[in-house]
Order: C-alpha cells, then structure tokens, then sequence
C-alpha cells in the first residue's frame, strides 16, 4: 500500500470514528481554485478558516484536485476530498462534445455519501446547488447556500435550499430582490481574519517596517506609501486610482508611492475583456512615476505587504460584496478610504477618516480625500486604530465559526452549547446608501 492509500484509508477510518461522535458538514467549493488557498480567495480562505476551527461539527472539504494534491487529505480536525478530473476528460466530455458522463457534482455526491453528511454547505457557486438538485430532490438534508457575489441563483433549484447565507446585508437585500428569496431564510455571517498572526503596523520595530519598505525600492524615511490589492480588471477601480495618484503627486510635498497587487487575467484572447484590461493597467504601471506592480501575491505574503503601507485605498466602481482585503488591511492598522459600493460601507460606518467615495468614478474625489490622510499623520494613526479595534472585536475567525455552528445548530435542531455571537456586528437590517 502507498503512502497515498495509507492516509487515504487513515482517514477514511478515522471520518468512520469521528462520524459517530460529531456531525458532518460537507463544505462543497467548485472546482477552478486549489484548496487550501494559494492565493487570496476569499470564499476558500473562509472555508479553510472556518474547517480548522469547527469543534462540534466534523468538516470535510470537498473540492477539485490540483497537481500534485492528494485526493485525501487531513489537515489538524479538517478532512478534504479532492476530486480529479483528468486533461483528457476535461478536453473530450466538457470542452469538446459537453457530454460529460460523470459531472463533478454527481461525484461530489458521492463523496457526500461517503462521508455520511448531516449538512451541505455550499459556498459561492449556484451552479453546484443546479448539478445537485437531481440527489437533493431525494434527500431530506439540510442544505445552506453561501453567497458572496452577484452570481444567477438556479430558480428550479431554490426550494432545495433550506437556508441562505449572505457575506452581507447588502448581499442579502440583493438575494431577496433579484431571486425572490424571503428575507427572513437569510442570515448574514460577515468574514473574518486572524488577529492572532497579523499585528498593527505600529506593534512591529520600525527597522522591520522600514526594510520592507525597501524591498520595493521605497528608500525615504518620510515616504507616504499608498495600498491596493486586487484583481487588475475594470470593476476594481484600478484605472480611477492610478488617476487619482497622478493628480496627488503635484500636491504632496513628501515622496509618494503607491504599491499595486494583483494578477492579470491570463488569455491571449483580444476579446477576453478582463484580460485586455489587466494588460493596459500593468503597460501603464510600468512607466508611471512613482508606482509600483507587485504582482499576485500568496496569503502569507499578503499582510508583509499591508505592512509597507500607509494608507488603503478601496475604489471599487461595482457592488463590492465584502472584501476579504478590508479586513486585512484594516487588521494592519491602516485607515481606509473607500467607495460607497456594497458592503463597504457596512464596515466603514462611523469611521473617523475619510468620507466614503459616493461617486466612485471620479478620480478628483479619491484624490482629494487621499491628499487628506497623506498630509495628516495624526488622523491616519487614530482612523488605523478605530479600524484594528473593529476588527479585534467583531471580526475574528473564531466569532465567525460560532456563527456557522449556531447556523448548523439551528438546521439539526440541536441545543447550541455556546452562545452564538451576533451575526449582524455592523448595521441593522438598512442598506446604508452612505455614511
């Protein structure tokens, strides 16, 4: 026996055991991001830090296998299945004649029934709950659908859900009025970050600080250093940022820089317009004065990286469900300033720095109120220390987990032995159009 079939028939032997003490919950993801995450992703960091802290469920991930992966693996308390689809497979039944015999979601299936699931938590893709609905119809499980961005909910499948999780109230205003989902079958569980892991900017030697710095080339004591972290395409708001920083750098007496992050779609296609876009922003990094592209960074590159900066901007021009990098930044003790998109203004309600962007396409407007903070050190310490303080109260992994617990509690009809944390730390059942 291999060391694969070991630890595969290890584990299986050990969900057998753990089966008959704790409840299973499936964490379904799809199939196009490795799990655990390599880069940020939002959706497979929650369910990889929600897994690891689960103590009265037993979580099992399942998800698509990337090279070199185990198809089972176990990762402190949590169990990931893994489900390989092989190039020849992938090329002749999806791409080619789209018959495919043996989707991924009937395998999901039967891992599910393998794995003896109590619970199917289906994170971030409708189309998973579409290619189950045929097992479902027949199975009286419990299902929760999380929904983190605007994707088409399966009409013909939306019985099948017994409750809806939205990232936010935004998320979940959007789930009633676009899928006529009734308000009260949704909760909202906001995301987290660790804490523990990721200290203040000021909690670190400044010699630390200052040579990360210099990593990008950022030799000044006095620099201002400007953040962003995200995907290179237009909703992002990259092009309105790089705007705005031309106009900042006439008005600031101080070196300034602004340090960019993120990937560029990778298609050759010129009708692929994520990534001709990507393409025109990183042709102009490369030559405007005083910016810097970064590329894609891995999680654990990520808060070295927020801790470079002095400032985080957030200028997203769409409906920014609830971005996983707020936190982070906030996390690092950076004040914020960002557009009155999404949930972004949940988080930034009754923030002292800068105003909201409300017109987020206006590049003055982000100029401005970047010229604000960067000329005022006083301000940006105290807006740094009221976002750390929100995040060390409200946002922690493990207040997110008591909550998916509390959920699970509430589906399997169990007395919860903790007092679940309210899923609302933020704002009340109100839209909040602005601050």
């Amino acid at each position: 026996m291999d060391r694969t079939d070991t630890i595969t028939a290890n584990i299986f032997q050990i969900g057998q055991t753990s089966v008959m003490t704790k409840p299973t919950v499936t964490h379904l993801l799809p199939a196009y991001n490795p799990f655990p995450p390599i880069y940020p992703a939002g959706t497979e960091l929650r369910v990889e830090q929600v897994s690891l802290r689960q103590q009265r469920y037993r979580a099992v991930v399942v998800c698509g296998a990337f090279e070199e992966q185990a198809l089972t693996e176990q990762i402190g308390s949590m169990v990931i299945r893994r489900i390989k689809i092989s190039a020849t497979y992938r090329r002749l039944f999806q791409k080619i004649t789209r018959l495919d015999p043996l989707p991924y979601t009937d395998r999901m299936w039967r891992v599910i029934r393998e794995e003896q699931a109590k619970i199917l938590h289906i994170h971030n893709e409708p189309k998973l709950l579409a290619g189950l609905a045929k097992h479902l119809e027949k199975s009286p499980m419990p299902v929760v659908v999380h929904i983190a961005n605007s994707k088409p909910i399966p009409q013909h499948a939306k019985h099948l859900v017994t409750r809806w999780v939205a990232c936010s109230h935004f998320m979940k205003h959007w789930l009633a009025e676009s899928s006529d989902v009734a308000l009260d079958k949704i909760d909202v569980i906001y995301t987290g970050v660790d804490i523990s892991k990721r200290p203040p900017w000021w909690d670190i030697p400044a010699t630390q600080r200052q040579a990360l710095r210099q990593q990008h080339g950022i030799m000044e004591d006095d620099a201002i250093v400007i953040l962003f972290a995200g995907r290179l395409v237009q909703e992002k708001g990259v092009t309105e940022l790089l705007d705005a920083f031309e106009m900042l750098r006439s008005r600031v007496s101080k070196p300034l820089y602004l340090l960019v992050a993120g990937n560029v779609r990778d298609s050759a296609d010129p009708k692929n317009e994520k990534a001709v876009y990507g393409r025109a922003v990183a042709e102009r990094m490369a030559t405007q004065a005083g910016v810097k592209w970064v590329g894609s960074l891995a999680p654990s590159a990520m808060h070295d990286f927020l801790l470079t900066g002095d400032l985080y901007a957030l200028p997203s021009i769409w409906p920014d469900p609830f971005p996983t990098v707020m936190l982070e930044a906030a996390a690092a003790g950076l004040p914020i300033i960002g557009s009155a998109q999404g949930g972004i203004i949940e988080f930034l309600e009754g923030y002292p720095g800068a105003p909201v962007i409300q017109d987020a396409e206006n590049p003055k407007l982000w100029a401005d109120a970047l010229e604000k903070l960067a000329q005022d050190d006083a301000l940006r310490l105290t807006a740094g220390q009221w976002l750390r303080t929100k995040v060390e109260n409200s946002f922690g992994w493990d207040r997110v987990t008591q909550e998916f617990e509390a959920l699970y509690d509430r589906l399997l009809n169990k007395t919860p032995q903790v007092t679940p944390v309210s899923p609302s730390p933020l704002v009340g059942e109100g839209r909040g159009e602005g601050i």
